[in-house]
């Protein structure tokens, strides 16, 4: 699969906030070691952030990003400035994840530890193959299959997880002489709502890698072909319903 960096990522917290208030408290996270790079972010108490990128064949060659930020509902902003790693303005806290917002390079990063107190929306351990992606319409811009102008950024709850769920297992049923078994697909999901008012989920469905099973979750799979390895749909739950399976062809 033609996948993008994958991070290595440790998150340093010394703070305890209550709105843009930061009183001191002192913890140390474990390292979390991914396949190609080191990424440690360390935020402090004086609202000042310190951002490293070590390459683990080049250890020497690292390369820092200091700026300003500050924590509110869940929520890194950074300030006066942009994030200078990817140009994000700030970085939402959900499901164990921080996200970067609109950025130049789309990434996700695995919390270790947290000392926000924020809570998971969604409880993803009997649902380890997917991975949820805030929208961007920048990102689909070139994907026929998921255009469109009215399109919002949304959340699911637990609820409407265990209903994602059995849709997209109905849909592999529907067309099994088409696609692989369920179980071997890890799926990239995105959230929004359409013109309709109507939740829905745009979905893009790869095989999964056995010497990179974790990828999948940081960033989103750019991949051109791979035959029913790639394939892409929607899923309606207002409708309860799918729809525009694509699958792609080989290359």
């Amino acid at each position: 699969m033609k996948l993008k960096i994958i991070l290595l990522f440790v998150f340093v917290l010394f703070i305890q906030c209550k709105g843009e208030k930061i009183e001191k408290i002192s913890t140390k996270n474990t390292s979390l070691f991914f396949e190609s790079e080191m990424l440690k972010f360390q935020f402090f108490s004086d609202n000042t952030y310190l951002f490293t990128v070590i390459k683990k064949d080049e250890p020497i060659k690292s390369k820092k990003y200091k700026g300003s930020c500050y924590f509110k509902n869940d929520t890194i902003y950074f300030k006066p400035f942009y994030f200078e790693f990817n140009r994000s303005e700030k970085a939402v806290i959900k499901n164990n994840f921080i996200e970067f917002i609109n950025p130049n390079y789309p990434v996700r990063l695995e919390i270790e530890k947290n000392l926000f107190h924020t809570k998971s929306k969604l409880d993803l351990k009997k649902y380890l193959d997917y991975a949820f992606f805030s929208f961007d319409a920048k990102y689909l811009k070139d994907d026929s299959n998921y255009k469109s102008n009215h399109l919002k950024p949304a959340d699911l709850n637990q609820k409407e997880l265990v209903e994602l769920d059995q849709i997209l297992k109905k849909c592999f049923s529907d067309n099994a002489s088409k696609l692989r078994k369920f179980n071997q697909y890890i799926n990239q999901c995105i959230v929004v709502i359409n013109e309709k008012q109507e939740k829905e989920i745009l979905i893009k469905s790869y095989c999964k890698d056995p010497y990179n099973t974790n990828e999948f979750k940081y960033s989103l799979i750019m991949m051109d072909d791979g035959g029913n390895c790639n394939i892409g749909l929607k899923v309606n739950l207002t409708k309860r319903t799918y729809s525009d399976l694509h699958i792609s062809g080989s290359a």
